[in-house]
Order: C-alpha cells, then structure tokens, then sequence
C-alpha cells in the first residue's frame, strides 16, 4: 500500500472514531459513547387519583422569622392536565390586567429549618461503566434568606478531548415557609452566548423566558420550581407516598412533571450504604425518563440520578462526596 493510502485510511479511521465518541446525550450536553448499550428504563403512563401533597416530616425547628407566605392552590395532579401556552413578549409590554394575585414578599431574615447553610456535593458521570466526567453542586443560604444553587458540569480524560467547556447550572431566589422559591434560573453551555434564563415575577405571575435575546412570556404558577431547585425542594418537603405533581421550567419553557415514589431503598457506592427514597418521573415510551434517589440521612439531596434519552442510552450520576458546612 503506498504512504498516500496509507495516510487517507488513518484520516478516514481517525474521523470515524472521533463520530461514534461525540454520538450521545447527557441532559443538555453532548457526551462521547462509551461503546458499552445499557438496555432503555421505561415506565407506563399511570393517571394519578389525587396527587400526594408535600408535606414535611416533622415540623421545622425556625431559627428565625421566614418570608411570609400565602396559602397557594393545589398543582394540577395528572399528565393529561393542560399545559400553558406561551405568549410572546412585545418590547414594552404593558402591565398585566390587574387581578388580585400573590405579593412579592419582603426579604427574610433566615431560613427557618436545620437544612446546612453551606454544602458541596461531589458527582461522578457515567455513560455505560465508562465515568465520562463530574459534576459538582453548591448550595448556599445567606443571613438574608437568599439561596444560592450552582450545578457544574465538565467531561474528564479522555472525553474532555471532544467535550469542550463546562455545563453550568444556577438557581437564585429565597427561602420561604413552603421552601425555596426561585427568581432566577440560567443555564450556560461553554459560553454567554449560549445560554437560557427564566426570570420569575412573583408579583405579576408570570415567567419570563430568555434564550438567543428572544424573550417570551409565561403564566407563572403558585409553587413553580426549575430543574435545579427542585432537587433541593425536598430538604424542606419531603415526599411521603404515591404520585406527585409540580410545575418547573428548563430555561425555555415551563411543564407539569409527574413523579412516582418507589420507596425506600439501599444504594451502594463504593463500600458506603445510602438509605434512599427512590423516585420515577412518569413518562410516555419513547419519552427521556428520569429517576432519583433521594439521600432520607441528608435533608432528602439528591445522590444518584439515573436518565434515559429517547434512543435508550443511560447516563448516571452518582454521589462520590458530601461537605456540609
């Protein structure tokens, strides 16, 4: 074989193998395969009954005075329930009609439960048994109230060759009597350029969208969390038993989730034992799936969230350290 052949079939075999490694998905990030197919996790539509409101343990031990707030209207409790539409936002847009609505809160003191004001939670990312990078989530109460949640997400090895830049994640907003409640959610992947923010009005119930400095307007609905926060909701509500349904948004647009609580169950990483509380979004077949087991020793945080991708790929992330401060 000449050097010129020798030299295109190199090329050629550089190319394909540099495909079938970027061919994969992480939830919002592109994740080079690790060659191993895991087999798709899939669950059947169940119509609820009556969806399980949440309710805390034991009643929370105040530190201080909270943000009050006013009572709130049950979440829709079914998958078939409608879902809003969403409305573009003019340049000025005028004030919404004025109908009575929830007030925006004064800033609190301090939060209210033994929730750790400070913490640092360490992940590993699995594609197949192939750990393709980490992720490492912050969670901060500051003396005013105000929370902050960051999520932050890097390929490690040999896959940071074709993952370039992070995936960051960040929940801004207050603690109040029934948890957090967000008033910003942004979501970056490697650059400003690329990102999405869901600005929460609590005053005019309405949640403004921004992504590629296009703007559109949503009903804001009582107890709205984002993708990030609503992880951490459970510290202060934990779920009991059944079915439960929420509103949350992913920076582009705003849906009504579903989840089953499984139960209690052991989960083994490394040498350590979890008691976990294991839940399953419900979903349609064919549908990206999620499940996750909540930590039932440490303020119900998240340790190990398993998602499945409409083609049946797996990627799991799993807690490898806990700091509390």
């Amino acid at each position: 074989m000449s050097r010129t052949a020798k030299t295109l079939l190199l090329s050629l075999s550089i190319s394909i193998l540099i495909h079938f490694l970027l061919f994969g998905a992480f939830p919002e990030m592109k994740w080079p395969d690790s060659g191993k197919k895991t087999v798709s996790l899939e669950a059947e539509i169940v119509a609820p009954k009556k969806p399980v409101q949440f309710k805390p343990l034991a009643p929370p031990k105040p530190k201080a005075k909270l943000i009050p707030s006013k009572p709130v209207e049950p979440l829709p409790g079914s998958i078939s329930s409608p879902r809003p539409e969403s409305a573009p936002l003019p340049e000025s847009a005028p004030e919404p009609a004025s109908t009575p609505v929830a007030e925006s809160a004064p800033p609190a003191t301090k939060k209210g439960t033994e929730v750790p004001d400070h913490a640092r939670l360490t992940f590993r990312i699995f594609r197949g048994d192939a750990n393709v990078g980490m992720a490492v989530q912050t969670w901060d109460i500051m003396d005013d109230g105000r929370y902050v949640i960051t999520n932050k997400v890097e390929a490690i090895g040999i896959f940071a060759l074709f993952v370039k830049g992070a995936m960051t994640q960040v929940s801004e907003g207050h603690v109040t009597e029934e948890g957090l409640r967000p008033d910003l959610y942004t979501i970056t992947r490697g650059s400003m350029q690329n990102q999405q923010a869901a600005h929460f009005d609590w005053k005019a119930m309405r949640l403004l969208l921004v992504s590629n400095d296009v703007t559109k307007e949503e009903k804001l609905y009582p107890m709205t969390q984002d993708q990030l926060s609503f992880l951490y909701q459970f510290a202060y509500t934990p779920p009991q038993s059944g079915i439960f349904s929420f509103h949350a948004t992913d920076g582009r647009k705003i849906d009504i989730y579903d989840y089953e609580i499984l139960g209690e169950e052991t989960l083994l990483t490394g040498t350590k034992k979890i008691r976990t509380l294991h839940l399953r979004k419900l979903h349609e077949t064919g549908v990206e799936g999620t499940e996750i087991w909540l930590d039932m020793d440490h303020d119900y945080w998240p340790v190990q969230v398993v998602m499945t991708d409409r083609n049946g790929d797996v990627m799991k992330q799993l807690i490898s350290d806990i700091e509390e401060k």
